[in-house]
């Protein structure tokens, strides 16, 4: 059995691996959505799909903001293809009428 168990603080971290002393602990995932704690009875079982995961706040908003860049380039360039596009359209238009 896995116990997923969202914390907030140092504080509240600490508090809940001592409450769960029984069980093991076998992951800790720090991401957007918040940190949790993952505990497992069966340790060996479980332990090969655990994964440790982890990234800076610092990092995390860099690469937001990079998918943000990379999201209006793509969609400049987009555009661009298309005005090329219309353009070529209208300039056969010209050249075979």
């Amino acid at each position: 059995m896995k116990k997923i168990i969202q914390f907030t603080t140092d504080e509240e971290r600490l508090h809940l691996i001592e409450q769960n002393s029984d069980l093991s602990l076998i992951a800790e995932r720090n991401n957007f959505e918040g940190n949790f704690l993952v505990f497992s009875d069966n340790p060996t079982e479980d332990i090969k799909t655990a994964i440790y995961v982890h990234v800076p706040k610092e990092e995390f908003e860099g690469l937001k903001a990079d998918n943000t860049l990379l999201k209006a380039q793509s969609q400049a360039n987009s555009d661009r293809a298309d005005f090329q596009e219309e353009l070529i359209v209208e300039l056969a238009t010209i050249v075979y009428a």
